[in-house]
């Protein structure tokens, strides 16, 4: 994190302990990509939210792994 930018990488490193690191870089890559934010190597807080925010609609585990991310990630910021 550089300037309050956050990588994307470190978004989904945040799901891998509990999803795996496949597919949590396909849920965060999905989700950015459908945020218009697909090309881009690091994220502004609120873009990053809003990836984990999608994320977190999607059903089970990855879903509710999200959801905690989110929390870290403000708690990290703080």
């Amino acid at each position: 994190m550089t300037d309050g930018s956050i990588d994307i990488d470190r978004l989904w490193k945040l799901l891998s302990h509990s999803v795996g690191d496949e597919k949590a870089e396909l849920a965060v890559r999905s989700a950015a990509n459908s945020l218009g934010f697909a090309r881009r190597p690091s994220l502004s807080m609120d873009e990053a939210l809003g990836v984990l925010e999608k994320v977190a609609e999607t059903p089970g585990i990855v879903g509710v792994t999200a959801r905690f991310a989110k929390s870290r990630l403000h708690l990290a910021a703080g």
